[in-house]
């Protein structure tokens, strides 16, 4: 069994920050729905939207391709900036493209700016759910059981791996995995607003525009991200 230290501050924000992604997207939803009567139903669609376009489409070869280059370039590498550029570049297109769908098709009915914030709040809430909140809700428990010495039915390579992850955190990167959560969010609406105006104008560069916008921001966080712990993420 690792030995890991027990460090409540570690501790707390794991929980918090799993707290913010799993719960802050149904908040802010129902919330919203209250003030404005936007319907959840433009939540449900872009939740649609997030997974159809991301988890069903690009991330079954996503990853592996990460996972590759990961495993066969250095960090500071030509082909790990291309990959980050290209990775950045398939989320704008495909992420958009799907928002873009999801207007054109499945919302005709109304295409307003609280349609378009709460549809941004499912694209971004379940983005939220799925690939942060429930990996971090699994990391707190795991970290927590490991620090308390509880035995884990787990093979001992499987606890060696995760005892290097968690040994190495500290308070505050783990706090700002939730608060990065509500920025996320707070894009994913811009994103959805963005998109709104190819209907509204009757003009298609606004779906480029969103797909630059998506880029840019993508590209840094991934940089940000290689850049702190010298791998491709």
């Amino acid at each position: 069994m690792p030995d890991i230290p027990f460090k409540p501050g570690v501790a707390i924000g794991l929980g918090v920050s799993a707290l913010i992604a799993l719960g802050a997207p149904l908040a802010m939803a129902f919330v919203f729905r209250r003030r404005t009567g936007a319907s959840l139903k433009y939540f449900a669609i872009g939740a649609v939207v997030f997974f159809v376009s991301q988890i069903v489409l690009r991330l079954p070869w996503q990853i592996p391709l990460a996972k590759f280059v990961q495993a066969n370039t250095t960090a500071d590498s030509a082909l790990t900036y291309a990959f980050i550029a290209f990775s950045a570049l398939t989320a704008g297109l495909f992420e958009e493209t799907g928002r873009w769908c999801g207007y054109r098709f499945l919302i005709k009915e109304e295409r307003s700016w609280r349609v378009a914030v709460m549809y941004g709040l499912g694209h971004g809430g379940i983005e939220s759910i799925l690939l942060i909140g429930i990996n971090m809700a699994v990391l707190w428990v795991l970290y927590v059981a490991l620090a308390r010495g509880i035995q884990l039915p787990l093979p001992k390579d499987n606890l060696d791996a995760i005892a290097r992850v968690v040994s190495g955190l500290t308070p505050g990167q783990t706090l700002a995995g939730g608060i990065e959560r509500l920025f996320a969010l707070c894009l994913q609406v811009g994103f959805s607003v963005v998109v709104l105006q190819v209907f509204v104008r009757n003009q298609l560069r606004w779906l480029a525009y969103a797909m630059a916008m998506h880029f840019v921001v993508d590209f840094l966080r991934r940089r940000g991200s290689e850049a702190r712990r010298g791998a491709v993420c």
